[in-house]
C-alpha cells in the first residue's frame, strides 16, 4: 500500500525514537503497511516528517520483534505474515494468561480491576463497529493487564514479545472469529476478576482461547509443507 502523501499528527520531537517506533508499529499491525511491502528510508523520513536516524533505530526495534526483515544492502521490508508465529503464538499467550488469572486475580488490586473493566467496554464497542485493529489493541490490553498484576517482568516480557503477532492475526482476516461474541465473555472473564475469582477467571480465559487457536488452525492455518513452498501470504 503506498505510503499516505501527508500525515495530520505531526510526530513530537520528545522521545522521537519511540515516537516513530509506534507510528510505524501501529501502520504494521492495522494494515497501512502491508506484510512484504519495502520499506524505503527517503519515504519513510517524508511520511513521518523525521531524519534517518530515528527511523533506522525504529526500523531495528521493530526487526528485533519480528515485524521488520532487514537484509543488509539488499531489502528493508515488512515482514510477511508468520503463520506458524500466530499459532504459536495464540497458543502460548493463552497459557500465560490462564497462569496470570489463576495467580494474580484473587490479590488483583482496584485499580487493576478499574482497566479491566474500562478495557471491557472499549472490547464491546469495538466488536460492536467491526473495528478489527482497535479491539485487537483492545482485547491484548485487557489479558496483559493479567500479567501485569503479578509484576513479573519476565512474563509480562514475553506476553508482549507475543503480542505483534496476536495483533496481525486479528488484522490480516476479515473475521478471524466471531466478533458478537467476544463482549460476553471479555465481560465475564472481568467479573470473575472483580470477585477475585482466580480459578473461574483462568478457566474463562482457557475456554475463551482455545476455540480461538482450533479455528485457526482449521480454517486459516494452511499445512506446513504448504507454508514450506511458498511462506508469504
Amino acid at each position: 500500500m503506498p505510503l499516505p502523501v501527508n500525515d495530520t499528527k505531526p510526530v513530537e520531537r520528545q522521545l522521537l525514537r519511540d515516537v516513530v517506533y509506534t507510528r510505524l508499529y501501529e501502520g504494521i499491525i492495522d494494515g497501512t503497511l502491508e506484510p512484504g511491502e519495502t520499506l524505503l528510508d527517503d519515504k519513510l523520513t517524508a511520511w513521518l516528517g523525521v531524519s534517518r536516524t530515528p527511523v533506522r533505530e525504529a526500523l531495528m526495534k521493530l526487526a528485533d520483534i519480528g515485524l521488520v526483515e532487514m537484509a543488509p544492502n539488499r531489502y528493508t521490508r515488512v515482514a510477511p505474515i508468520d503463520l506458524r508465529a500466530i499459532d504459536e503464538a495464540i497458543y502460548t499467550t493463552g497459557i500465560l494468561h490462564v497462569h496470570a488469572a489463576r495467580t494474580g486475580v484473587p490479590s488483583m488490586d482496584a485499580a487493576t480491576i478499574a482497566r479491566l473493566e474500562k478495557a471491557s467496554k472499549e472490547i464491546k464497542r469495538h466488536a460492536k463497529s467491526k473495528d478489527l485493529p482497535a479491539l485487537g489493541v483492545a482485547l491484548n490490553g485487557f489479558f496483559l493487564e493479567f500479567e501485569r498484576s503479578l509484576d513479573n517482568a519476565v512474563l509480562v516480557a514475553v506476553s508482549e514479545g507475543l503480542s505483534p503477532q496476536l495483533l496481525r492475526y486479528v488484522t490480516v482476516w476479515q473475521l478471524p472469529f466471531d466478533t458478537d461474541d467476544i463482549p460476553a465473555k471479555i465481560a465475564e472473564i472481568s467479573a470473575a476478576a472483580k470477585a477475585r475469582d482466580g480459578e473461574k477467571a483462568a478457566e474463562l480465559i482457557r475456554d475463551l482461547y482455545e476455540p480461538a487457536r482450533r479455528q485457526f488452525f482449521d480454517e486459516y492455518r494452511r499445512s506446513d509443507a504448504e507454508i514450506d513452498a511458498n511462506p508469504i501470504v
